[in-house]
């Protein structure tokens, strides 16, 4: 593994959209754009997958990773009855980077631990089912990140598979200095001084490396570090305001009330 990624691998949240568990005998889904990753597993059966005009043939025991916004179609080519294990997530850091987008990962593979994942597949589906309590919801979470080990420990093992170059270490200082205390006094200006770089440049390498600019992570780090002390703090708002870097309370109430579309108050008192 690169050691640059590291950081924003043991950083990084899964959020599992929807999963389920089908047999089907017909399947079309042509030119889908998903906003997250997209994977399916062939238990047994048939299934096709294009991408960017080329078709993936797949068998029982094939898996398909496709990354978010990648227009693709999915679809059956016989009336072979077909098992699919299949999973819509993210896997972000700091609330907006996909960690898998710096893994450059084949859209096809054989799952070599196909009978592993299958349990593991099937011990979260159980997991979700029998959620009563925190200790449930705590052996969930840790069975959804077990599939998704499972899933990329095939997937890396491919030749096909790449990893992103190494990102500088001065950048990783960078998003380590937004992600970790975002605070609102700080500017592409304040940034070139502490680094001694031009804010031009700081912008676009930043950009370059992690999809979008320092200034648009700051602005969502800030405002979901709003959230989370909104909603698990016993801070007041000026408290809060201050805690994150805003100059005046009604700056603060500004800055999230543009976002949220209702006041930190409204936020607050609605139990979000």
């Amino acid at each position: 593994m690169s050691e640059r990624l590291r950081p924003l691998i043991q950083r990084a949240v899964l959020d599992i959209v929807e999963y389920d568990y089908q047999t089907r005998t017909e399947m079309v889904q042509l030119d889908r754009l998903m906003p997250f990753c997209v994977m399916s597993y062939l238990k047994r059966g048939e299934a096709l997958l294009r991408i960017q005009g080329k078709e993936y043939k797949c068998r029982g025991g094939d898996a398909i990773f496709v990354p978010p916004n990648v227009r693709h179609d999915h679809v059956k080519t016989s009336k072979e009855e077909t098992e699919f294990l299949w999973w819509h997530f993210n896997f972000r850091t700091a609330y907006n980077i996909d960690v898998l987008s710096f893994l450059k990962l084949p859209y096809k593979v054989h799952m070599e631990n196909s009978s592993e994942f299958e349990q593991k597949f099937f011990d979260y589906m159980e997991a979700i089912q029998n959620e009563k309590t925190i200790a449930d919801m705590i052996y969930k979470n840790a069975k959804a990140l077990e599939v998704l080990a499972c899933i990329f420990d095939s997937f890396l093992r491919s030749e096909k598979a790449q990893l992103a170059p190494d990102i500088p270490e001065v950048f990783m200082d960078i998003f380590d200095d937004i992600s970790q205390m975002p605070r609102a006094g700080m500017n592409l200006k304040t940034l070139a001084e502490k680094y001694h770089m031009n804010p031009t440049y700081i912008s676009n390498k930043f950009k370059e490396y992690f999809g979008i600019s320092p200034i648009f992570l700051q602005r969502n780090m800030l405002f979901e570090k709003a959230k989370d002390y909104l909603v698990s703090s016993a801070m007041n708002i000026n408290e809060i305001s201050e805690e994150l870097g805003f100059s005046e309370h009604a700056v603060f109430t500004r800055f999230f009330t543009e976002r949220a579309g209702i006041s930190p108050k409204e936020f607050r008192n609605t139990g979000f």
